[in-house]
């Protein structure tokens, strides 16, 4: 059997990151191979695989990275939590991009990028994951692979986040933020406002506030649609106006 190379294939959201080109993907609530292979012939870049509020167990990430990989898609995940244990089993499992929910300060950003990244970068755990170690030539050089195709996402979703924004955007190692609107509206006051005007105001602030730092916000570069989005407006073109239609 050849022994597995330590060159890994690009990873097009960290590179999209840094160069604001567009890529497109869809975000996962639940573990669902068939759908990424069914969606595989629009030619999306990414999959995102939903950890914190999807449905997903350890074996679920694993079949829906590997059938992401298939398609040459990146499977990035939002885990639940940012404790290393957690990172490491998402990270093992073949995910190649972690997006981190409820960061609040710089030193919680530095405890998640300490579990994603090998050293000297960090001291991620290494063991057993895929591709499987025992087949891996060079080993240091594959860490370092590692180290430069694995993405990190920070989710802004408390007043604390907001007000530390800037300084995480200085942290080596962090690629891209995203608002989690839900919980930040909550967080300012209005919940279940996520549209609200004072809202919208102080992210838009925030997010210029990032830009300035040198880093970008999701949007800049990312065309997402969640899948039960995609699924509902599906239905409704197929059965519930063609059946309007018909009478």
């Amino acid at each position: 059997m050849d022994k597995i190379a330590t060159k890994q294939s690009r990873n097009i959201v960290k590179q999209a990151a840094a160069t604001r080109e567009n890529i497109r993907g869809i975000h996962l609530t639940f573990p669902a191979p068939t759908i990424i292979e069914v969606l595989s012939s629009l030619d999306l870049d990414f999959v995102y695989l939903d950890g914190e509020h999807g449905s997903f167990d350890t074996r679920d990430l694993e079949t829906a990275c590997i059938a992401a990989e298939r398609y040459d898609m990146v499977p990035i995940a939002r885990v639940p939590d940012r404790s290393a244990a957690t990172i490491t089993r998402f990270l093992d499992r073949g995910v190649r991009g972690i997006i981190i929910p409820h960061v609040d300060s710089v030193a919680d950003a530095k405890e998640a990028l300490d579990a994603v990244y090998f050293s000297p970068q960090g001291s991620r755990s290494f063991g057993g994951g895929r591709p499987f170690f025992t087949e891996i030539d060079d080993l240091p050089g594959h860490l370092a692979a590692c180290n430069e195709n694995v993405s990190v996402g920070i989710m802004i979703e408390s007043t604390e986040g907001l007000e530390a924004a800037e300084d995480i955007a200085a942290l080596p190692g962090v690629d891209y933020f995203s608002f989690g609107l839900n919980d930040l509206a909550q967080s300012l006051g209005y919940p279940g406002e996520p549209n609200h005007p004072e809202v919208k105001r102080i992210v838009e602030e925030t997010t210029q506030r990032i830009r300035q730092a040198g880093k970008p916000v999701r949007e800049d570069f990312m065309n997402l649609a969640w899948i039960n989005q995609v699924l509902l407006a599906g239905a409704r073109k197929l059965l519930v106006q063609q059946s309007t239609k018909a009478y």
